[in-house]
């Protein structure tokens, strides 16, 4: 047998990497898995959501229904921000009329820094929690969308916080620039065939429907 034929024959397997012939990996939603690997890969597969279903047979979540899924959710997490902001608004007030009355303006720019702080670290907590054990926000859930990875992997810590970053502070949190990117990552959304804006891109994760 010649060294090309081998080089054809011989495939990694795409949870290992260890090489082996081609008739021994079988085909999984795409992917090449060794006998090791089929086991756990096939348990992840199912609890996907995807088994028995090829890429092409997926239905991807689009522009419109996405930018629902985004407004439910941010009608969810502006209830506690306004309970939030009347707890907060007494003390704010006082803090503002103590820094108007003296030139001390710690008080009043402590008290808008833990607002924001909270409110920031809420969303993030929020996505990331979701993503991680649902596959979805509320949002997203609502509208019958989850997020999954291409091979049918679950979503890993850093996956769910990769896309919470990426939309939240690199796309629609930079002051100019966001609207640039917002635009762009539209595009990309709009024009792609697996429905991919830029946080899927950047993360690897597809938004279908369930």
């Amino acid at each position: 047998m010649s060294q090309d034929t081998l080089v054809q024959t011989v495939l990694p397997c795409s949870q290992c990497g260890r090489e082996f012939p081609q008739s021994d990996l079988v085909h999984i939603a795409g992917n090449s898995v060794c006998a090791d690997c089929k086991p756990a890969f096939l348990n992840r597969v199912m609890a996907s959501g995807v088994a028995g279903s090829s890429p092409l047979a997926r239905r991807y979540g689009g522009f419109w229904i996405r930018f629902g899924a985004r407004m439910i959710d941010g009608l969810i997490f502006m209830v506690p921000m306004v309970i939030m902001f009347i707890l907060f608004m007494p003390n704010f007030i006082r803090a503002r009329s103590q820094a108007v009355d003296a030139p001390n303006f710690a008080a009043f720019a402590a008290m808008g820094l833990t607002f924001f702080v909270v409110i920031f670290i809420g969303g993030c907590c929020y996505e990331v929690l979701m993503l991680k054990y649902k596959s979805a926000t509320v949002g997203k859930i609502a509208c019958g969308l989850k997020v999954i990875r291409p091979d049918g992997r679950s979503l890993s810590w850093g996956i769910c916080f990769g896309r919470w970053f990426m939309w939240n502070v690199v796309t629609a949190g930079i002051p100019y620039l966001n609207s640039v990117l917002m635009l762009v990552s539209s595009i990309m959304l709009g024009v792609d065939a697996e429905k991919r804006a830029l946080h899927d891109r950047v993360c690897d994760t597809r938004v279908i429907y369930k």
